[in-house]
């Protein structure tokens, strides 16, 4: 080839070296940035002087690491809201440059809805069974003062026969669970009291469930002790290739009382399909096909990956 015309894989940019699933989802992102967003390559958080594929300049501007009917208007709104006291963090620089994070794809997948319950409410129904309407839907959400930093990345309000919920999601891309082991005595406190599970403390602060079990406490502590909900539902909701999350949510689910019908693990092909299903407008469909697009469709950039 000409030197003057790179191929396609050179011109999405740099990528780190990491594990295959990972560079491919990254490349990906990478991809979306330079040949939909028609935009450069960003500085590279760690390493002054250098560029990679997923990330932006800019994008606290442009807000090009956003898409879909009410999603800026959903970022503004939470970031608006939030206070000192608020639960859970909220890295900007993230959220509005990095194409690979999952705060800009919470906010894509479900900003949308937040904006518009009665389109909400038909989703949810469709992948939780038993709710009856979404009357709120919140972003990092934690009590305020909670005992860390721990947060639901997205948790809908609900209600199911005349009783209002609480569902609570995390949400994952490329990133996996904390490696860390968190030890508090309020958790052990929070687990005991609340019966919900059904193995010691001690296996629930084991690395690959410390994230999803200190969620699980947020719900369970509003609805056992702050009494703010009369039941709750939680979850994971994670990339369909994401085979560790899966085994890992699954897993969880089998360590709740009451796991197999309170605990789900949603995919983001199921979200788009219960999406594509309902009757949308056109706006509403593009998005959808922008989330797939984005989030599922390897196969539009794999030409270019087989350049390398």
């Amino acid at each position: 080839m000409h030197p003057q015309h790179p191929t396609l894989y050179q011109q999405v940019g740099n990528l780190p070296d990491e594990s295959q699933r990972k560079r491919r989802i990254r490349f990906h992102q990478g991809w979306w940035r330079t040949f939909v967003l028609a935009e450069p390559a960003g500085a590279h958080p760690l390493r002054a002087g250098e560029t990679v594929c997923n990330v932006l300049d800019g994008g606290e501007i442009s807000k090009k690491n956003l898409f879909g009917p009410g999603t800026v208007a959903a970022v503004e709104a939470t970031l608006a809201a939030r206070s000192k006291a608020s639960g859970g963090l909220i890295d900007q620089r993230r959220l509005f440059n990095n194409l690979l994070s999952s705060q800009p794809l919470v906010f894509n997948f479900f900003g949308p809805l937040q904006q518009d319950l009665g389109l909400a409410t038909r989703v949810v129904q469709a992948l939780f069974p038993g709710v009856d309407e979404v009357t709120a839907i919140l972003f990092e959400y934690a009590p305020d003062q909670w005992i860390d930093n721990s947060a639901f990345d997205v948790a809908l309000e609900i209600t199911s026969q005349g009783r209002s919920g609480l569902l609570g999601l995390e949400c994952k891309f490329t990133e996996p669970f904390s490696p860390t082991e968190y030890k508090n005595d309020d958790y052990r406190k929070l687990a005991t009291a609340c019966e919900a599970f059904t193995v010691p403390y001690e296996a629930c602060i084991k690395p690959e469930f410390n994230q999803l079990f200190r969620n699980q406490l947020i719900a369970e502590h509003q609805v056992s002790e702050k009494k703010k909900y009369a039941f709750r539902m939680t979850g994971l909701f994670c990339e369909p290739g994401d085979d560790s999350a899966i085994a890992t949510g699954k897993a969880f689910r089998s360590m709740l009382r009451d796991g197999d019908s309170s605990f789900h693990v949603v995919t983001y092909t199921a979200f788009i399909e219960a999406l594509q299903r309902l009757e949308l407008t056109w706006e509403q469909r593009e998005w959808s096909m922008m989330l797939w697009a984005r989030y599922c469709a390897l196969g539009l950039s794999a030409g270019a990956y087989s350049e390398r």
